[in-house]
Parts: C-alpha cells; structure tokens; sequence
C-alpha cells in the first residue's frame, strides 16, 4: 500500500525532470558564440578542437542567439526557430538557412550546411 501512494509522486518527479533537462539543452544555444573556424565536411566532435585559437582565414565574427528566438550575425539581425537539431535562420530580405547543429554544449557549437557540407566551429564569448 506504502508503494502506491509514492507511484504517482514518482511519476511527477520524473516528468519535471524530463521537463528540466530538455529546456537546459535548448537553452545552451542562447549566448553570444565567437567564430573560431570553418571546416569542410561534417564535424561532430570538438575534442581535436578544443585549443583551437581564433585565427581563421575566414575572419572573426560573433553569432549571438536571444532567449526571444532572435538572433544577431555579422552586425545583421533575423529570427530563429530550433527543432531538434535543426536551426532555421531567417534574415530579412533572405531565404530561410537552415543549419544542422552537429554539437553544442555550454562552451562549444558546431554549425553545418550545405550541399558540400561545412561546419561552422563557435566558441562560447
């Protein structure tokens, strides 16, 4: 009998759990991020480039994302919307980029697109 009044505030429990671990997860996109690098292909995992420094030939840049599905790129403002791992980006004036989000953690980001697939490496500011 003891068991059965605790099943339910287990279940409670195990749902605001659930609840809080996936708005942690979709919270670690929101910040400002600094370009680090571009790579061909699709990376996927961030050890190698963890001591990475910020001296691309690609230049520097800052990808800022808001809690208010706003985004800020190279002095350029859009919206985003984020499934999964899909980002959409919509610029004004542009077609809607689609991104896949290869990793992200609280420190590090990985962007990729295209045909010719590209990742983007982010750093958190």
């Amino acid at each position: 009998m003891v068991t059965q009044q605790y099943k339910p505030a287990k279940f409670i429990l195990i749902i605001f759990s659930f609840l809080f671990l996936s708005s942690c997860t979709s919270s670690r996109l929101v910040g400002s991020w600094e370009f680090i690098d571009l790579y061909d292909g699709i990376v996927t995992e961030i050890d190698t480039l963890k001591s990475k420094e910020n001296n691309s030939k690609y230049g520097t840049g800052t990808l800022t994302f808001n809690k208010d599905n706003s985004f800020t790129s190279m002095e350029e403002s859009g919206s985003y919307q984020r499934k999964s791992k899909t980002l959409k980006m919509k610029y004004p004036a542009v077609d809607t980029v689609v991104m896949n989000i290869s990793y992200v953690s609280k420190d590090y980001l990985l962007l990729s697109a295209g045909k010719d697939p590209k990742t983007w490496f982010y750093r958190k500011k």
